[in-house]
């Protein structure tokens, strides 16, 4: 086997050409930064994936030792379904229980680990990971499987967001579309693996890659070259403050913020616009997320209820809830941040400045 041919050397020009363009969308500024950072990990995570199969048995083989195996075929949908989530949705409702789309990819980096470690161990030398066949079908179906339940999910978000409104959805529809071409082929390519392995060569499997490639990087340059104009979250029809104006005059005059259950979606359906345009005139108008502001805006009733004597006759617990906040521990830490002291504290040196 040698160290290189023609088709590793493609493929490793690919792995660096990854990592650049992961440093340059992450030195996009910040209100970009989060679905780019998405796309350029799952860029640089599938040239690795490759790069498992083509570049790193290569030196494994040429210095007789266990190739390192970088696990990163687990993590491509989570990341993929980040991404869609991040240019559909504000950062921060990126809920807790969507961390589960990033465990199979954990638990693969475990046992790659583990596999890696036991090799080292036993000085078994040069192996290939996946040479046992009915671990690799293991392997492959797993990814195959949990590929086809995030792109279901990342369809359901495009589809409820409705970005076909939006005039980035031509260049979004084209990356989900491919995404599912890839998803198709691979399965294809597995099934003929496993029933007629004779048919497939490594010519055909370097073409396919070669092609994702160039497609993956067509959308990382797209991002970091135009970011503003091919980022759905941010896309925006008017640069002007009226939206802004509209929109805090909604939540103020309705006192939206009471609602301690009140999401964007909520707030879009009043304004009868999309969740992603309230994303944008936030950030890009405001420079604060969703519940930044409508914290604020309860710590301002808290602190005129506080003002007009409502510790008095009420608990601060029931204080919060009146305030639109969920939990007396949610209302002490966002009062304590946005005023300097918690409600207790405040009363208190309010007292002593009437005195």
């Amino acid at each position: 086997m040698p160290l290189f041919n023609t088709y590793q050397l493609v493929i490793f020009l690919g792995v660096i050409n990854g990592a650049i363009l992961l440093i340059s969308l992450a030195s996009l500024p910040r209100r970009f930064k989060r679905p780019t950072l998405f796309l350029g990990f799952f860029i640089l995570g599938y040239t690795m994936y490759v790069a498992n199969w083509t570049i790193f048995p290569s030196i494994a083989y040429y210095i007789d030792a266990p190739p390192l195996w970088i696990p990163s075929l687990y993590f491509l949908p989570a990341l993929a379904y980040y991404f869609t989530q991040a240019i559909t949705s504000a950062p921060e409702r990126f809920i807790a229980r969507n961390k589960i789309y990033f465990l199979p990819g954990i638990l693969d980096a475990i046992y790659q680990s583990i596999k890696w470690i036991a090799a080292l161990v036993r000085g078994s030398g040069y192996y290939f990971p996946l040479d046992n066949r009915v671990e690799f079908f293991i392997y492959e179906g797993i990814g195959i499987v949990f590929s086809t339940i995030c792109l279901y999910n990342m369809y359901r978000l495009v589809k409820q967001m409705e970005l076909k409104k939006n005039l980035t959805y031509n260049f979004y529809r084209f990356a989900f579309f491919y995404l599912v071409f890839v998803l198709f082929r691979w399965m294809a390519l597995v099934i003929i693996d496993l029933i007629q392995p004779s048919l497939l060569s490594f010519e055909l499997q370097f073409v396919f890659w070669a092609m994702d490639l160039a497609c993956f990087f067509f959308l990382g340059y797209r991002n970091l070259v135009a970011p503003a104009k091919y980022n759905a979250r941010l896309a925006v029809e008017t640069s002007d403050k009226s939206q802004s104006n509209k929109l805090i005059s909604v939540l103020e005059s309705d006192k939206m913020y009471l609602n301690p259950d009140l999401g964007r979606r909520d707030l879009a359906l009043r304004l009868e616009i999309t969740e992603e345009k309230v994303s944008a005139i936030l950030n890009d108008e405001l420079d604060i997320t969703f519940y930044s502001l409508v914290n604020q805006m309860r710590v301002d009733e808290s602190k005129e209820l506080l003002d007009n004597g409502a510790a008095e006759t009420l608990t601060m617990e029931a204080i919060a809830g009146q305030s639109g906040f969920k939990s007396k521990t949610t209302f002490y830490k966002f009062f304590k941040t946005k005023v300097g002291m918690n409600p207790k504290e405040y009363l208190k040196s309010r007292n002593t400045t009437i005195q």
